[in-house]
């Protein structure tokens, strides 16, 4: 089964991820866990320890986070900010699709834009990834893809948490003059970040981090949860965790 093939983005059933767990359980007892030894896998592991022991090397895994650049220019993000509107018209904010950190957002797959929004992240992000976590581009993929809209009368900001996936982003989508206050705040730290429009702050996604508060007007913010597909629908399954709320 190739990488496409595997849909993270599908339900599983307790049922399922409990066959999943076992068999992965007994491929590891009987030494045959295929990931173990699979280039993904070693990949993986080696991104996951980087900061450990005194052998520990410097990877997004234990650094503060980056400003990957500008990925959208400002027609490109006045479209994706039409494409949300229009589904807002429609269809309305989805609030419970995060249940731990429930955020007032709209899933970019269910948007006009979806396609060219995930193509030019990947375009930008993968390589990047590769370069700062030392994971094959080609292993990248979006566990979850969407725009969260803080707002001076409904969600104007998001507590302190962390994330359940490898790689975090978020993207400022619209000017800062619409809003007051706003950024994302990284306890480890001590820092808040706040974007220029456009540009893509990556990071580790056990930091803890929370929305700032803003107080008039809207922000606008891409996120996506980024992790890595395993070539064995087994292992996929065994290592799968559910997501929640992004840190924005």
């Amino acid at each position: 089964m190739d990488d496409e093939e595997l849909d993270l983005f599908g339900d599983v059933t307790p049922e399922e991820q409990a066959a999943a767990d076992a068999l992965y359980q007994q491929r590891l007892d009987a030494g045959q866990a295929a990931p173990a030894k699979g280039r993904l896998a070693q990949q993986r592991r080696r991104y996951l320890q980087s900061g450990r022991g005194p052998a520990a090397f410097e990877t997004l895994r234990n650094a503060r986070p980056m400003n990957f650049g500008e990925v959208f220019a400002a027609a490109e993000r006045q479209a994706i900010i039409a494409s949300v509107h229009e589904y807002v018209r429609a269809n309305q904010w989805t609030t419970q699709r995060h249940g731990a950190f429930p955020t007032r957002d709209v899933p970019v797959v269910a948007t006009s834009v979806a396609d060219m929004v995930a193509g030019r992240l990947a375009a930008a992000l993968f390589p990047r990834l590769q370069e700062h976590t030392g994971i094959d581009a080609r292993y990248w993929t979006f566990r979850d893809l969407f725009v969260v809209g803080y707002h001076q009368d409904h969600q104007r900001s998001l507590d302190l948490h962390s994330d359940g996936c490898l790689a975090s982003l978020t993207l400022l989508l619209n000017d800062p003059a619409e809003f007051d206050g706003g950024g994302t705040f990284f306890a480890q730290f001590g820092l808040v970040v706040c974007q220029t429009p456009g540009d893509a702050w990556i990071h580790d996604s056990r930091l803890e981090h929370a929305g700032v508060e803003i107080t008039r007007g809207q922000r606008l913010v891409l996120v996506a949860f980024i992790d890595t597909v395993s070539r064995d629908p087994v292992v996929a399954l065994a290592h799968r965790q559910p997501a929640v709320a992004a840190a924005h």
